[in-house]
């Protein structure tokens, strides 16, 4: 079965130009292939919309920062485009769901098969502790965390090359990402007062199609009524605390709760339980995952960043690692895509996150 969620409205897409930017990689990455829609080629010439050098600079410095983290071997497809709105960036891209023994037996195969990722290696051992799906219920995962990061090949990508959506999927693209025509976009590698930052919106939501931020929760649709996902958890509700041993599943606004993945010890970061912004995303204006955007930043996405060990708990491995999966956990798909239930689409937006 097939199922749609969206948190906002659905974009337009035009007409897209086949535009690919090839990043210095190594020999075990992530590759971001970006394809340029009109509203971003056409750029000055289209009204309203910023020069398409500008925007195309900023995906791009964004694309190779991510490459450069994270070692897990795969492609990742992204349609780009820009619009007006009240939002500095949007994502959508399309969810599998997996039961929570198949999905806890992927990680902890990735998890073997590279050591040097010990955020990985200490989420699995606390995961008995943490959040689970109930009766009937499972875990929700990206097509890109899926393939890319635990190797299930079968979670295809389901947008075509123009970034329409697939309903049988096996197309060309894992997502599509819109960036606002409508706020002040600071588009290089200094901050500039009152302006946003291009490249830490986009670096937001190329994490939101790889699996991390809003989209690793199912609160976010459970907040807005939605009861099918009532028994389910996103990948990183089995990272979110309110005290050490004690998960927070919760989308009340003075619930606590923060990421964590050591059962709860160590506060990384907080989550936000502010429902105007994303459930899985950061309570500080001053992260890249942040909730809340605040002009005049542009906050850093490394190694010490929390967005950094965010991605490596659902199974994206550090850049000097260089180990493909291992193929024990692929020997798991071999019976055809594990347990997977459904596939769905879903859009998260930071059209609710602005904070001046």
């Amino acid at each position: 079965m097939r199922r749609f969620r969206s948190s906002v409205g659905q974009t337009a897409f035009g007409m897209m130009c086949g535009a690919f930017v090839a990043s210095a990689f190594p020999a075990y990455a992530v590759t971001i292939i970006p394809t340029f829609e009109n509203s971003i080629t056409g750029g000055a010439s289209v009204t309203g919309l910023v020069d398409n050098n500008q925007v195309e600079g900023a995906i791009d410095t964004a694309i190779a920062n991510f490459e450069s983290l994270y070692s897990n071997p795969g492609t990742v497809g992204i349609v780009f485009g820009q619009s007006a709105g009240t939002f500095l960036g949007t994502s959508d891209t399309v969810d599998y769901a997996l039961s929570y023994s198949d999905y806890t037996s992927l990680l902890a195969a990735d998890s073997a098969a590279n050591p040097t990722n010990t955020t990985l290696a200490t989420a699995v051992a606390n995961l008995s502790s943490s959040n689970m799906p109930g009766s009937g219920g499972s875990v929700i995962l990206t097509s890109a965390d899926a393939r890319v990061a635990l190797g299930v090949f079968g979670a295809t990508p389901c947008f075509d090359s123009a970034g329409n959506y697939l309903s049988s999927c096996n197309g060309t693209n894992d997502g599509l990402i819109t960036l606002s025509s409508s706020y002040a976009f600071n588009y290089g590698n200094t901050a500039v007062a009152g302006e946003y930052s291009a490249v830490s919106t986009v670096e937001h939501e190329l994490d939101e199609i790889l699996g991390g931020g809003g989209q690793g929760s199912v609160l976010n649709e459970i907040a807005v009524g939605d009861t099918y996902f009532q028994n389910s958890v996103g990948v990183l509700d089995l990272y979110r605390y309110s005290a050490p041993g004690t998960p927070s599943f919760t989308t009340s606004g003075s619930a606590s709760s923060y990421f964590s993945v050591n059962g709860g010890v160590t506060d990384i970061v907080g989550f936000s339980q502010n429902s105007n912004g994303d459930f899985a995303d950061f309570s500080t204006c001053d992260n890249i995952q942040s909730a809340f955007s605040c002009p005049g930043l542009l906050p850093a996405y490394t190694t010490a960043s929390p967005e950094y060990q965010m991605m490596q708990a659902i199974g994206y491995n550090t850049a000097s690692s260089g180990s493909a999966p291992e193929p024990a956990s692929l020997s798991l798909l071999g019976g055809g895509l594990l347990g997977f239930g459904f596939a769905l689409r879903r859009k998260q937006s930071s059209k609710k996150s602005l904070r001046n």
